[in-house]
Protein backbone atom coordinates (compact mmCIF):
# COMPACT_ATOMS: atom_id res chain seq x y z
CA UNK A 1 0.00 0.00 0.00
CA UNK A 2 1.16 3.81 -0.78
CA UNK A 3 0.70 5.25 2.09
CA UNK A 4 2.70 2.35 4.13
CA UNK A 5 5.37 2.79 2.20
CA UNK A 6 5.58 6.49 2.25
CA UNK A 7 5.39 6.29 5.80
CA UNK A 8 8.43 4.22 5.62
CA UNK A 9 10.31 6.48 3.26
CA UNK A 10 9.82 9.48 5.71
CA UNK A 11 10.02 7.78 8.99
CA UNK A 12 14.00 6.63 7.43
CA UNK A 13 14.59 10.35 6.51
CA UNK A 14 12.89 11.50 9.69
CA UNK A 15 15.67 9.40 11.95
CA UNK A 16 18.47 10.13 9.51
CA UNK A 17 18.01 13.85 9.74
CA UNK A 18 17.33 13.85 13.39
CA UNK A 19 20.60 11.69 13.23
CA UNK A 20 23.07 14.21 11.49
CA UNK A 21 21.42 16.62 14.25
CA UNK A 22 22.72 15.00 16.79
CA UNK A 23 26.28 14.58 15.50
CA UNK A 24 26.42 18.05 14.24
CA UNK A 25 24.99 19.09 18.27
CA UNK A 26 28.17 16.73 19.52
CA UNK A 27 30.82 17.87 17.16
CA UNK A 28 29.91 21.58 16.16
CA UNK A 29 27.85 22.62 19.28
CA UNK A 30 26.47 26.19 19.14
CA UNK A 31 29.33 26.94 16.39
CA UNK A 32 26.74 25.26 14.22
CA UNK A 33 24.60 27.47 11.76
CA UNK A 34 21.22 25.91 12.60
CA UNK A 35 18.01 25.87 10.34
CA UNK A 36 14.58 27.36 11.23
CA UNK A 37 13.54 24.95 8.28
CA UNK A 38 14.83 22.20 9.76
CA UNK A 39 13.79 19.11 7.71
CA UNK A 40 12.59 16.89 10.92
CA UNK A 41 9.57 18.97 10.88
CA UNK A 42 8.90 18.25 7.23
CA UNK A 43 9.19 14.08 7.99
CA UNK A 44 7.76 14.80 10.80
CA UNK A 45 4.53 16.58 9.50
CA UNK A 46 4.28 13.76 6.53
CA UNK A 47 4.81 10.32 8.87
CA UNK A 48 1.74 12.27 10.97
CA UNK A 49 -0.45 12.87 8.10
CA UNK A 50 0.39 9.26 6.89
CA UNK A 51 -0.56 7.91 10.00
CA UNK A 52 -3.63 9.12 10.04
CA UNK A 53 -4.31 8.51 6.31
CA UNK A 54 -4.18 4.70 7.75
CA UNK A 55 -6.13 4.92 11.37
CA UNK A 56 -8.94 6.59 8.59
CA UNK A 57 -8.26 3.51 5.79
CA UNK A 58 -8.71 1.23 9.12
CA UNK A 59 -11.77 2.79 10.34
CA UNK A 60 -13.42 3.21 7.17
CA UNK A 61 -12.54 -0.95 6.47
CA UNK A 62 -13.93 -2.05 10.15
CA UNK A 63 -16.83 0.03 8.82
CA UNK A 64 -17.53 -1.82 5.40
CA UNK A 65 -17.09 -5.11 7.56
CA UNK A 66 -19.12 -4.14 10.20
CA UNK A 67 -16.66 -4.12 13.13
CA UNK A 68 -16.42 -1.13 15.96
CA UNK A 69 -13.97 1.18 15.79
CA UNK A 70 -11.31 -1.53 17.66
CA UNK A 71 -11.93 -4.06 15.62
CA UNK A 72 -14.41 -6.06 17.38
CA UNK A 73 -17.82 -7.19 16.21
CA UNK A 74 -20.74 -4.67 16.86
CA UNK A 75 -23.15 -6.13 18.83
CA UNK A 76 -26.97 -5.00 18.30
CA UNK A 77 -27.88 -3.85 21.62
CA UNK A 78 -31.00 -1.61 22.02
CA UNK A 79 -31.54 -1.60 25.47
CA UNK A 80 -32.99 1.53 27.20
CA UNK A 81 -33.63 2.75 23.72
CA UNK A 82 -36.84 4.11 22.53
CA UNK A 83 -38.32 1.78 19.62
Amino acid sequence: MAALREMEVNLTSLIKAAKESKNRINTDGLSHNYSENHDCYDYAAKVWKQSLRLAELKKLEHQITGLDRWGMKQQNNKEGKDA
